[in-house]
């Protein structure tokens, strides 16, 4: 029996990321939002989700910044992460961060399945 895999969006924006939690568990997935970015390193923690979907401008803490530290952690720095941002011509700087995808708002969801395909499979 396969497991289903976990994905975690972070997003302050609560519309569309809950658009796309619908699709995904329509899919299969287990699916958390975190609408608060300097909440999120310590849930991402405790859930050790297969891939991470990230917002790049939030309050408080930004997407950037997040993902830096999420690779800095030991246990969290393999966990794939997709961006998604309006912010389309940043998509080499996140590559030199180590960011795995790239999409830009809005979130073509057919496209969003296939690049997380393409990483957890």
């Amino acid at each position: 029996m396969q497991t289903k895999k976990t994905v975690i969006i972070i997003d302050d924006d609560i519309k569309p990321s809950g658009e796309i939690k619908l699709f995904l568990e329509a899919k299969g997935f287990i699916v958390s939002n975190i609408n608060d970015g300097s909440i999120a390193l310590q849930i991402i923690k405790g859930v050790n989700p297969d891939i991470i979907l990230l917002d790049i401008i939030m309050p408080k803490i930004d997407g950037f910044t997040l993902a830096k530290q999420i690779r800095y952690e030991e246990n969290l720095k393999d966990i794939p992460i997709i961006i998604f941002s309006a912010q389309g011509e940043m998509k080499e700087l996140f590559a030199m961060e180590g960011i795995n995808d790239y999409i830009i708002k809005p979130v073509n969801n057919q496209q969003l399945l296939e690049l997380i395909n393409k990483r957890i499979g």
